[in-house]
């Protein structure tokens, strides 16, 4: 049975249509949403989109095109709904199919923009997915992992096009080392923290595919919560 809700990220204007009982966007969503610097026209990918919601949000910010990319048909058919819903079939189309097949829908070095919310746990950790097998695909690598998603974004990216990606930091030392192998280089990142003295629980990642050397910028740490409320810039991005 399905559990239908209409919702919004940071008052983008675009109604998202998800499934409760099977997958619903997150805190790493709307934060990835805000992080990305958004091209005012070309080509975006959301890779690993899920049920679209920020691609589908990008819709807002920009007047390129935007594929949202999803293995996952139970989650494509709710980004189909959405773009009809907001009427922007025009600007958004949804891919649904195997990133390992995606050459067969886009061209190599074609793609202005991409953002990507991939999964974060191998497949041997844990979570409580067990009983929610679209919920594991996406938050496991089950189906694709972060070898193979890296390697589709230096494929589809153009030359000195930027991706934007959250990630986990316990996993920031191998995704620097897979990115460079990718032709990926990290320009900023931003370390995202519930409490100012808790540990980062995610990160940020703006990276630019180009041969050249590149420098870092580490900007200032975003915290989500001062005691029990939302801190400022907290507030400020969750309500847009």
């Amino acid at each position: 049975m399905s559990n239908l809700s209409q919702d919004e990220i940071s008052k983008s204007g675009i109604t998202i249509f998800q499934d409760k009982n099977l997958y619903s966007f997150n805190l790493d969503t709307i934060l990835l949403y805000n992080f990305a610097k958004t091209v005012k026209k070309g080509k975006i990918v959301d890779l690993c989109s899920g049920n679209g919601a920020i691609g589908l949000s990008l819709s807002s910010k920009t007047t390129a095109s935007i594929y949202l990319v999803e293995l996952q048909k139970e989650l494509s058919k709710l980004a189909e709904k959405s773009i009809e819903y907001n009427h922007i079939g025009e600007q958004v189309q949804v891919i649904n199919s195997d990133i390992k097949n995606i050459q067969d829908k886009l061209n190599h070095d074609s793609i202005d923009m991409i953002v990507c919310n991939p999964p974060y746990f191998t497949s041997k950790e844990t979570t409580q997915t067990k009983n929610n097998q679209v919920l594991a695909i996406a938050r496991h690598e089950i189906k694709t992992d972060l070898s193979e998603v890296l390697y589709t974004i230096k494929v589809l990216l153009k030359e000195n096009s930027h991706v934007y990606m959250v990630y986990r930091p316990d996993r920031l030392s191998e995704l620097f080392v897979k990115m460079s192998q990718n032709r990926l280089q990290p320009k900023k990142i931003r370390f995202v923290r519930s409490h100012i003295s808790d540990n980062a629980n995610l990160v940020l990642i703006d990276a630019v595919k180009t041969v050249k050397e590149n420098s870092l910028i580490i900007q200032p740490d975003l915290i989500m919560y001062d005691g029990n409320e939302l801190s400022v810039e907290g507030r400020k991005i969750i309500d847009g």
